[in-house]
């Protein structure tokens, strides 16, 4: 069974000493440094380099160096993976036209995936409008409604 691997793209700066996290019990596995800022991930952004993790950075650790994680990254995908539903679910719904759903309905699996030039925080941004409006639908059918803290 293969390792799971963590990859983080090196957005600012090319990797170099000082540059990104050494953890103890975590350190890089390999990091490539590309020839110039290039883009990355369906062009979605760019990036200095890559690093290689065996097991995820915290967020304080990629933010302290602004490293940005793959959308691969099995933490990332889990998460992507569950927004998917919710926000298929609402799309089909709402009857968003193709070219503006991030999700499709992947009939093998019986599940909503993301598209494949969707990235973390615009599937997550998505999530969080629904749940937001779907807070303020509940609010406004039911005037007796508290949101639970």
């Amino acid at each position: 069974m293969k390792q799971e691997q963590y990859k983080y793209y090196s957005t600012q700066r090319p990797i170099d000493l000082g540059t990104f996290p050494k953890p103890a019990d975590n350190p890089p596995l390999t990091f490539t440094n590309y020839d110039e800022r290039i883009p990355v991930e369906h062009g979605a952004f760019l990036s200095w380099g890559e690093l290689i993790y065996a097991k995820p950075l915290t967020a304080q650790q990629a933010s302290d160096y602004e490293l940005r994680p793959a959308p691969d990254n099995p933490d990332i995908r889990r998460t992507m993976d569950e927004q998917a539903q919710a926000v298929g679910k609402w799309e089909t719904r709402k009857r968003v036209p193709d070219t503006k759903r991030l999700t499709w309905w992947y009939p093998d699996f019986g599940s909503y995936v993301p598209k494949e030039h969707v990235t973390p925080e615009q599937l997550a941004e998505r999530h969080r409008q629904i749940s937001e409006l779907s807070a303020r639908s509940k609010k406004q059918k039911n005037p007796y409604y508290h949101e639970s803290r």
